[in-house]
């Protein structure tokens, strides 16, 4: 058995002396999280206040000041977001009740990966966030949280209330397209609407088929802005053509599959159109569904045309004469429009490009008359 014993350099009192461990402060340090939201502004928000950049409105400035002296807040300089002052991150905002659209709508699709091509190509990643609906509050409350440097903002049901709330948090942000006809909504690049629904009508019109009906999306019941502009541009064909506009050519459906099926069941029932305009990738496959179940032809008993993305009308059966949009432009552009806002340089206003009419095999003469 080996005995401890003490030496010459142990205190005497060593056998008798505990060892009890300094606990630690459990008082949270505050941190950039707890000053966006003290402050209801973004981290990236706090990131721009701290280097002084000049993006940030004075209102929101002080918000974030005085949330950060009420906070006792000291940011870790070391920290990359705070040597920059960005995360290098765009967040894509959508909706959870759009979300299955990034997978199957063609035209989210084809935006998903021009957004993110050219974002790369700037340097940055693209975030996708979710929020639980469509809502401005909801939008902005989810973004809000977040650390990305700016955002782009998709399908909103309506954004009147979501642009001020980003607009005084000192946000950088821009709209897949126009969401609003007001003049302060004015970041977005869209392609010419009007001109979309004219050139598709016109080219209707001159296939001798009067009896069209233009099949539009609704949310919560109202037409969004860019299809009221397709409808402006329907009407003006019409006019051209001195076809009287009758409110029974405008026909709307929410969008998802099963109730636009419903919808041409019904349509088909009673007095059938010659030709259709389809402004929603999603309706146009629901209306080819019910065509082939119902043995309807196309172009010989139905001249249909969509909206949307050249190459996914292409791929269907048969192939579809489409009002092509160029996504690829609209994105790359919606990129440097919202980096423009992310650096506080100038805005200067895209003009909208007009689309194309691509011309394929499921549109002909009508020789009913």
């Amino acid at each position: 058995m080996i005995e401890a014993r003490c030496t010459s350099t142990c205190s005497p009192s060593f056998s008798t002396r505990r060892y009890r461990p300094r606990r630690r402060s459990t008082i949270k340090k505050p941190n950039i999280h707890d000053v966006a939201q003290r402050a209801n502004v973004t981290t990236s928000t706090v990131s721009r206040v701290m280097n002084d950049s000049s993006l940030v409105k004075p209102r929101t400035r002080q918000r974030v000041l005085d949330a950060v002296q009420s906070l006792g807040y000291i940011p870790n300089k070391t920290a990359r977001v705070f040597k920059s002052g960005r995360s290098h991150i765009l967040g894509l905002v959508i909706s959870t009740q759009h979300i299955s659209e990034l997978a199957f709508n063609a035209g989210f699709q084809s935006r998903f990966k021009a957004l993110t091509e050219k974002a790369h190509s700037e340097g940055y990643n693209i975030l996708i966030i979710t929020s639980a609906d469509a809502e401005g509050r909801s939008y902005f409350e989810v973004i809000k949280d977040q650390v990305a440097d700016g955002f782009i903002i998709l399908s909103p049901s309506v954004n009147e209330a979501l642009t001020p709330l980003l607009e005084e948090a000192g946000i950088p942000y821009v709209y897949n397209m126009k969401y609003s006809n007001r003049p302060e909504d004015c970041y977005y690049v869209s392609s010419d609407d009007v001109e979309g629904g004219y050139i598709a009508a016109k080219y209707l019109l001159d296939l001798n088929h009067t009896e069209i009906r233009f099949i539009v999306g609704i949310v919560k019941g109202n037409f969004m802005p860019f299809n009221v502009d397709r409808i402006v541009g329907f009407k003006r064909a019409l006019a051209e053509y001195g076809i009287a506009f009758r409110e029974e050519m405008i026909v709307s459906v929410p969008g998802q599959m099963e109730e636009s099926y419903t919808m041409f069941h019904h349509m088909f029932q009673t007095r059938r159109p010659t030709a259709l305009l389809i402004s929603n990738e999603t309706t146009t496959v629901a209306a080819l569904n019910y065509f082939h179940d119902h043995g309807i032809r196309v172009p010989q008993d139905v001249s249909v045309i969509g909206f949307g993305p050249s190459e996914f009308f292409r791929h269907l059966r048969p192939n579809l004469t489409n009002v092509s949009y160029d996504i690829a432009w609209s994105s790359n552009k919606q990129v440097d429009l919202l980096l423009q806002r992310i650096e506080g340089q100038p805005i200067t206003p895209e003009r909208p490009k007009k689309p194309e009419l691509i011309i394929r095999d499921s549109t002909a003469r009508n020789v009913q008359h």
